[in-house]
């Protein structure tokens, strides 16, 4: 199949968290899906929701969680209770969802979440202090298990470039064995955007 027809019938598979399609799964019950130009991805290609907090019980709604510790390897546990620690959960989850996923040529994640932000998630000290350092504990453990993968925050989106190189990497990523070059895809893209 071509790729003007697999674009056409949005065949190629991208995960998403499931709360930038709309779905009231975030931690107070709300969703995220104003955020980034879902649209566009929804022109071209079949958007696979995934929110790993539902996923592995946590519920809707639900105690807001926090990455603490060091930030190449935090922990992620409940803010009011740090007793309540979903980090082992969070991370195994993507086990889990692998035959829904196995197939995805990308990935794109709400930004700055403690379990499913790509970068710039705050990791809480000790001391009560915080930095803008770190990886959600599902979007880590996706990132290890499938290197390969097209991966990006919703907010990167919003800027043109970023949306324009990540819908070229997962159409090459879908079909390696065809060689395209970069404005064949962008322009096979324009004609849906």
């Amino acid at each position: 199949m071509n790729l003007a027809a697999r674009l056409a019938q949005r065949s190629i598979r991208v995960a998403v968290s499931e709360c930038l399609l709309g779905a009231p799964v975030r931690w107070d019950g709300e969703h995220n899906a104003d955020i980034w130009p879902r649209e566009l991805l929804e022109a071209v290609f079949s958007l696979v929701g995934l929110c790993p907090e539902v996923g592995v019980g946590m519920g809707v709604p639900r105690p807001p969680i926090q990455l603490i510790g060091n930030a190449t390897s935090p922990r992620a546990v409940a803010v009011h209770d740090q007793t309540l620690d979903y980090t082992d959960q969070l991370a195994s989850w993507r086990r889990t969802v692998t035959p829904s996923i196995a197939d995805v040529s990308g990935y794109v994640f709400a930004d700055r979440s403690p379990s499913c932000g790509l970068t710039g998630v705050k990791v809480h000290a000790e001391n009560g202090k915080w930095q803008r350092v770190g990886t959600g504990i599902h979007a880590a453990a996706v990132a290890s298990a499938w290197p390969e993968l097209p991966l990006i925050d919703a907010e990167d989106l919003r800027v043109r470039d970023a949306l324009e190189r990540f819908a070229v990497a997962v159409v090459r990523h879908a079909v390696p064995d065809e060689p395209l070059a970069e404005e064949a895809i962008l322009s096979e893209l324009a004609t849906h955007w």
